[in-house]
């Protein structure tokens, strides 16, 4: 966050109004009010000053900080429109790494406006994304129909935001072992680190599980004890990753890039809220289900 204001106090949404205007960003109060609706910011507190009636309400210090720096960083961004579902996980960040600014309730809301927003791409982005996918598990000895087969399945999957997941690894595995035809169906390639090797199907597992933990916050369906319980695992799972990093970046070969450190503030707020959504999961009790049914795909398709 930026050092400006020094001081902080608790204000109106009037004065938050002010506080955008002063960055040179024009907003009404109507966008104050849509920054509660998505999660961006807490709703105002309740002052009861008077015997028969109550003050404007307000938002403490650390909301109003956090409005500022909300809009100072849509500023900095090179896009002319910034939609406030980009700023999430900003503010998801806070909460996973702070426990002061962002109330729970707040955060459960953004975690509904993140899980509701997860998917939403153009075509030309979902083909890259494809692309990348395939070319990241691709064999050298892949055919291009199967490396077209295994793209055409993610991008329907993500437009229809229902991936048939089944047909999904079954493509991502006929890529990543093509030889498996020839006579050793036994033989399965192992991605990234060596302490940790992941196959096609397991990557196809977690990206089963986010969804299902996707479709539970969009509708805010995980309590905040919940919440809070899978917010402590994750941060004592992100400490242990912090101390494995590096040398599972040195292990994991062409798959280096997923272990770095970020490089800028979106890329990590990204990181450690899909972090916190797998740990959720297993919170939850899906992974377990979920990465069975994985392992029985797999031995089902060697079979």
């Amino acid at each position: 966050m930026t050092d400006q204001p020094d001081q902080w106090s608790a204000g109106t949404a009037e004065d938050l109004v002010e506080d955008a205007r002063s960055l040179g960003v024009k907003i009404s109060q109507r966008t104050v009010t849509d920054y509660v609706e998505v999660g961006l910011l807490a709703p105002p507190l309740y002052r009861k000053t008077t015997q028969r009636g109550s003050d404007r309400r307000v938002y403490p210090p650390e909301q109003r900080r956090l409005f500022y720096e909300l809009n100072a960083a849509k500023l900095r961004s090179p896009l002319s429109r910034v939609p406030q579902r980009t700023m999430i996980p900003v503010v998801l960040y806070v909460w996973c790494m702070n426990d002061s600014v962002v109330p729970d309730n707040q955060a459960r809301r953004a975690l509904r406006t993140w899980a509701q927003s997860v998917g939403i791409s153009s075509e030309p982005r979902r083909k890259s994304t494809a692309n990348k996918v395939v070319a990241r598990f691709a064999d050298p000895a892949a055919t291009t129909g199967q490396r077209r087969i295994a793209e055409q399945w993610l991008r329907d999957g993500e437009a229809s935001r229902k991936p048939n997941f089944d047909n999904i690894a079954d493509a991502l595995s006929a890529v990543a072992n093509p030889w498996r035809a020839r006579g050793l169906p036994e033989i399965v390639r192992g991605f990234g680190p060596a302490v940790a090797p992941m196959t096609t199907d397991q990557a196809v597992a977690m990206w089963e599980l986010q969804l299902q933990v996707n479709e539970a916050l969009a509708f805010e369906g995980v309590p905040e004890h919940v919440l809070r319980r899978a917010r402590e695992e994750s941060r004592q799972n992100w400490q242990e990753y912090q101390g494995v990093r590096a040398d599972w970046a040195s292990q994991a070969g062409a798959m280096a890039d997923i272990f770095g450190l970020p490089t800028d503030q979106e890329q990590a707020a990204r990181q450690q809220v899909n972090g916190f959504v797998t740990v959720l999961g297993n919170t939850l009790d899906l992974a377990r289900p979920t990465f069975a049914r994985a392992e029985a795909r797999a031995r089902a398709r060697i079979r």
